[in-house]
């Protein structure tokens, strides 16, 4: 009779071979299948090694996210600088809300811990380089920073939800016709949550912190 066949164990990882970076590759690979299956233990399986292994490096599972997601961060890419303060901040929107794309997995952890680690700072510092140029800083500077650092997350984790890149990944129903506005913009709503009505909503939002920016340069004093 023929034996029962049984895979094989998986090989050890020879002791002394991990590094930092392979073990934040393989948290990668496991957060990519879900966020909520990132534990020391799964990376330890990723890496073919023992959950005390890993401990040498990262004490709890706290600090792996932290590297997980300052790693994440540190992927920014700033805007080349192009002497128009508006074009660039649109840049910077843009280039935020494509590193979110790439790391769906991400976003949810990073909505809950937005600063976990120094390459969170330099985020904050070019959007305020550049807002510094069109003349707003302080109070205005960070909501107006903040302001689209919102609207990415919350764009981003809508379109994730949706299982989509925000090209309308899902049509919505019909509205019945007791929503008589709701049925005429019908052929609209079929843009729902698409990259174009993100461009609209971001061309809204410079637009009124343009008119801010001017604004407050008519009111300034001359010294």
């Amino acid at each position: 009779m023929p034996h029962d066949v049984q895979a094989a164990p998986r090989s050890r990882r020879p002791r002394n071979t991990l590094t930092v970076e392979a073990i934040l590759d393989a948290a990668e690979t496991v957060a990519a299948l879900g966020f909520e299956s990132l534990t020391i233990r799964a990376v330890a399986t990723e890496l073919g090694a023992s959950p005390m292994a890993l401990y040498r490096y990262f004490g709890t599972k706290g600090e792996l996210v932290d590297a997980l997601l300052n790693r994440v961060l540190g992927r920014f890419r700033p805007p080349p600088e192009s002497g128009d303060w508006i074009s660039e901040l649109r840049g910077f929107a843009r280039r935020h809300r494509e590193l979110l794309n790439r790391h769906p997995w991400a976003i949810g952890a990073l909505i809950g811990h937005p600063y976990p680690g120094p390459n969170a700072l330099p985020i904050g510092e070019t959007a305020l380089r550049i807002l510094g140029r069109g003349g707003i800083a302080g109070d205005g500077a960070v909501a107006t920073f903040s302001g689209i650092i919102a609207l990415n997350y919350g764009w981003s984790s809508f379109v994730t939800a949706r299982g989509g890149d925000g090209h309308a990944p899902d049509p919505l129903p019909p509205a019945p016709p007791e929503y008589p506005l709701s049925l005429a913009a019908a052929a609209s709503l079929a843009g729902y949550g698409s990259a174009a009505h993100y461009e609209r909503v971001l061309d809204q939002l410079l637009a009124g912190v343009e008119a801010a920016a001017a604004e407050q340069a008519r009111d300034t004093p001359l010294r």
